[in-house]
């Protein structure tokens, strides 16, 4: 998503743009202090949001607002100003929200849930579902292995949360017995194959004897929960494995 912000005081401007990459931190955030630079940055790219204050020296932000839309028609003004008088003007030009300074997460996220022109986020890069059923995906896109162990290799890799495991390891749990080596090594190749054909060879890392996950590299709903981003679990974790028996009961008493 591409977003705008603009406001001729510089340091409302910067308190502005640290509170929406706050909220929006995965988005595509530029900050203009000059109504002109923005209105030309927006003939180059397409931008979703606009948050526009209204009283500006040189220019006036509903003006803008307008010459935005002649632009895109589709795009999303949120005005952010410490009047209150301009409301029927904002109306008028058919805004996605009207906040009053001094500007608070919490009425950032209630705009954005409130959009005019809802934006589709397209996910990119490698995301893993672990709650609900284990999936993969590369670009918004199931990622399909040529075997359909495979998915369960790499479901053990992600349970081991990014550590090295041996060929051994991974067959016992795998497998449950070591006496699959042949065929754990077209595996092997099957999930370094496919990532790499997906664009993202750098997710696995397959060194002798061993493989792992890079979890700096993916994103991951299991993950997240670990590190607070989520605040519970959206199903059972892994139901089909039983290797990740242990975790489901951590998360179980959790």
């Amino acid at each position: 998503m591409n977003v705008i912000i603009v406001d001729d005081e510089q340091i409302v401007l910067a308190v502005m743009e640290a509170t929406v990459k706050n909220v929006m931190k995965d988005d595509n955030c530029v900050a203009f202090s000059n109504a002109k630079e923005a209105l030309e940055y927006a003939k180059k790219t397409s931008i979703d949001i606009a948050f526009l204050d209204i009283n500006m020296r040189i220019s006036n932000g509903l003006s803008l607002a307008q010459e935005l839309k002649e632009i895109n028609p589709k795009i999303n003004i949120i005005f952010c100003t410490g009047h209150s008088e301009y409301t029927l003007d904002a109306l008028n030009l058919y805004c996605s929200g009207y906040l009053l300074k001094p500007i608070t997460e919490e009425k950032l996220r209630t705009a954005l849930n409130n959009l005019r022109h809802p934006v589709e986020r397209k996910k990119t890069g490698i995301f893993i579902q672990c709650f609900g059923g284990f999936e993969v995906y590369a670009d918004s896109k199931p990622l399909e292995f040529k075997y359909n162990k495979t998915k369960e290799v790499l479901a053990f890799l992600v349970d081991r949360m990014g550590a090295d495991c041996k060929t051994r390891e991974i067959t016992t749990a795998v497998f449950e017995d070591d006496d699959k080596m042949s065929y754990f090594q077209n595996l092997r190749r099957d999930l370094l194959e496919t990532f790499a054909n997906s664009g993202y060879p750098d997710v696995i890392r397959g060194h002798f004897g061993t493989l792992g996950i890079d979890r700096s590299k993916v994103s991951c709903d299991y993950y997240d929960y670990l590190d607070k981003k989520i605040d519970s679990p959206l199903g059972e974790y892994m139901p089909s494995y039983e290797f990740a028996e242990f975790t489901r009961a951590r998360l179980f008493f959790e």
